[in-house]
């Protein structure tokens, strides 16, 4: 299982505690054009024990070391909330990282709040590139004073995996251990009177990741900035197969932080060559002059 208690391969250090811009036409284009339409499914609850944020509000990323980690905090720095992440002992915000973004610094992201102590919250994303563990859920959400909201990047298929073997045994999906991480994020906001929401991902791929990932063929075959070309599927149905890549997961991490919504799923839909190196939605610059389409 992934770790949110260590830097590495997980989230980062807990310890027990009382930029750039999208366009506004694609961020919009998820907001109004995708959830509109989730909104209206039966099995959507909209019931929830507190309102949803609004914005302005301090929002913790988990899994921050990780690339759907590190696209989250970018993402974030374009929202309307003020990120944060907490650190390991010794961390500085100036340290090279794993996954450095396309064209920025080899760093985390700046514009964000980095504190070994965990500040007072309103809302977190745990965001893992794998499962984590029930118990490390409970304590490293307890462990967020204030906390309001929270958002959790799960797997798709969960639903399915009882009545499709082929899902269930399979070695490379653990949704077994997604299903139980689901179960202890909806039992701790329960108990506790906050609001969650489950995102629900396929296999995720792509993202802006190229110059660090040493399998360039593999990051040409990902879909990078999907979003810009609305190339996306949402479902409130535990149903959808396919793909997501990391920048419309963590897009769609952020927009949950303000909508009434329990549970959905979400996949990129590939239709052509998307370019990515200029255009794109996270306005991100040219590397080495280097122009590619995915």
């Amino acid at each position: 299982a992934h770790s949110f208690l260590t830097a590495t391969p997980g989230l980062m250090s807990v310890k027990h505690s009382s930029s750039v811009s999208l366009h506004a036409n694609a961020r919009s284009a998820f907001v109004a054009g995708q959830t509109t339409n989730l909104a209206r499914t039966s099995r959507v609850s909209t019931a929830s024990p507190v309102m949803a944020l609004e914005g302005g509000e301090r929002v913790a990323v988990l899994g921050a070391f990780e690339r759907i980690g590190v696209c989250t905090l970018q993402c974030l720095t374009a929202s309307p909330f003020k990120p944060v992440m907490q650190t390991p002992p010794g961390f500085s915000p100036d340290m090279r990282v794993k996954w450095p973004i396309d064209g920025l610094d080899a760093t985390l992201p700046k514009n964000v709040q980095y504190s070994e102590e965990m500040p007072v919250c309103a809302g977190a994303i745990l965001a893992s590139e794998g499962p984590a563990d029930g118990p490390e859920i409970e304590f490293v959400l307890g462990s967020i004073p204030g906390l309001k909201k929270v958002v959790f990047l799960s797997r798709a298929g969960v639903e399915q995996r009882e009545s499709n073997f082929l899902l269930k045994f399979n070695p490379f999906l653990k949704l077994d251990k997604w299903a139980a991480a689901e179960e202890a994020v909806t039992k701790y906001a329960t108990d506790n009177g906050i609001e969650y929401t489950i995102v629900r991902a396929a296999a995720l791929e792509g993202g802006p990741f190229y110059n660090s990932n040493r399998e360039f063929a593999s990051a040409l075959e990902g879909s990078l900035f999907d979003l810009e070309a609305k190339a996306m599927e949402i479902s409130a149905e535990d149903t959808l197969n396919g793909k997501t890549t990391r920048d419309l997961a963590a897009l769609a991490l952020i927009q949950a932080l303000s909508r009434d919504v329990r549970v959905f799923s979400l996949v990129s839909v590939k239709s052509g060559a998307l370019t990515c190196s200029v255009k794109n939605h996270m306005d991100l610059p040219p590397v080495n002059q280097k122009a590619r389409s995915v």
